[in-house]
């Protein structure tokens, strides 16, 4: 019966990094709640439409089964690449209610978001190594349709997500979906869907540990082929909980692979912005032993932590006892590290500072997609690549420390009048 109990209690605490497998649009983020704002008035009529493209890059194995799973949880020798359709609401829904819905602070209903189509363009050899190989025709054909599609975009610049674990396939290329949605469809999105299991246990046994963390090396790869190959003037990175495993090792192995350059050069080579560790379930004393590189690497480095993500104080809990990157309790040692070496380009939100004037806590695991406001600073962050100062954000005694007061709605919307004018 314990035993049994603590399984159940296990599995809840975890619900963590998954979002349901019935998936609906993310609540409207409060920058656009009661505001002038509409990040899809500039849209010809050909992008306004419930559906839209996000590109792909994954390690698992393809699957073809009835209920359209598309690549399963075998880890592949290879890397695959595609392009996903996505549609938002059901067939008939019209993309003046999508829009309607998408600026609403309540939706009449919720808006599904489906995975539509996958079509496979390209694969690769994850033992090639991307700086040496000539990129094959299909591959090129892949990065050829990136690249029309960023030509057209507003902002020119390429959203790589990493997904956390107990996610399938289609989990990631919705919620990278839903960012670009928000993000007014100003950029091209690319999820990297690594092979977790859907189950929270292969993540407590470890299993999806070393899945998450043997994936490095094809992100890595991932990056350098899209630097080589696409004409994105930016390559910013979003990884979430245990995608942060993935990022931080991904970029620390990148930096070992080319240590002839300088940081000039290596910004140069790879044109990396943003890079967010939102959530991140990764083991403080590690992910400090990364974080150096990730500066060196990237224009701006996010961190987000809370003092109420379940998952991450479960984490900490039940699988070692060592406080997790994403949580408050890592802050202190956080801040000293980025003053002592200086690391000027690196910036916690920490969601739960101001919380007794705001009246309410920013909490559980998912809160930097499904909390309004946090999911503001995502998306605003996304299309704009601005330091916190020019978000909206408040500082505080830590150069490097920043949180969302009580008039963040109408501190952000007045930053993105500012920052974007009519653009958006």
């Amino acid at each position: 019966m314990r035993k049994g109990a603590f399984v159940i209690i296990l599995g809840l605490l975890f619900g963590g990094c998954a979002a349901p497998q019935t998936y609906d649009l993310m609540p409207t983020p409060i920058l656009y709640v009661d505001s002038s704002i509409d990040p899809f008035a500039h849209l010809s009529k050909e992008h306004k439409s419930p559906r839209s493209h996000v590109y792909y890059a994954t390690n698992r194995i393809p699957e073809e089964s009835l209920d359209k799973t598309y690549y399963s949880n075998g880890i592949a020798p290879d890397i695959r690449f595609g392009r996903a359709t996505i549609r938002m609401g059901e067939p008939n829904l019209s993309w003046d209610k999508l829009e309607k819905s998408s600026l609403s602070a309540r939706a009449s209903e919720p808006i599904p978001v489906i995975l539509e189509e996958v079509e496979e363009k390209a694969s690769v050899s994850q033992a090639d190594n991307p700086t040496d190989i000539d990129i094959p025709s299909e591959l090129t054909e892949f990065f050829n349709l990136i690249n029309a599609e960023m030509s057209t975009a507003v902002d020119k610049e390429l959203m790589v997500y990493v997904h956390g674990t107990k996610v399938d396939f289609t989990n990631s290329t919705v919620l990278a979906a839903e960012v670009e949605h928000f993000g007014g469809r100003d950029f091209v999105s690319l999820a990297f869907a690594w092979p977790s299991h859907q189950n929270i246990f292969s993540y407590l046994l470890g299993i999806d540990v070393n899945r998450a963390q043997e994936s490095s090396t094809a992100l890595a790869n991932i990056l350098i082929l899209l630097a080589k190959s696409t004409i994105a003037e930016k390559i910013n990175i979003l990884s979430y909980s245990a995608g942060g495993r993935v990022t931080s090792k991904a970029l620390y192995e990148l930096r070992s692979m080319y240590s002839q350059l300088n940081t000039t050069q290596l910004r140069d080579t790879f044109r990396i912005g943003t890079v967010v560790y939102a959530a991140a379930d990764v083991e403080v004393d590690v992910f400090l032993e990364r974080l150096g590189t990730t500066s060196e690497l990237a224009d701006q480095v996010v961190i987000t932590l809370s003092d109420k993500d379940n998952a991450l104080q479960a984490a900490k809990k039940y699988m070692g006892g060592t406080v997790r990157a994403g949580t408050s309790e890592a802050e202190d040692s956080e801040t000293k590290y980025i003053a002592r070496e200086g690391l000027g380009n690196v910036s916690i939100i920490d969601v739960s500072l101001g919380q007794q004037v705001r009246g309410f806590d920013i909490v559980g695991h998912h809160y930097w997609y499904r909390h309004p406001w946090m999911s503001s600073d995502i998306i605003f962050l996304m299309r704009t690549d601005l330091p916190p100062n020019r978000r909206g954000l408040q500082p505080t005694e830590h150069d490097s420390v920043w949180y969302l007061s009580s008039d963040y709605p109408r501190n952000v919307r007045d930053a993105l009048k500012t920052e974007l004018g009519s653009q958006w």
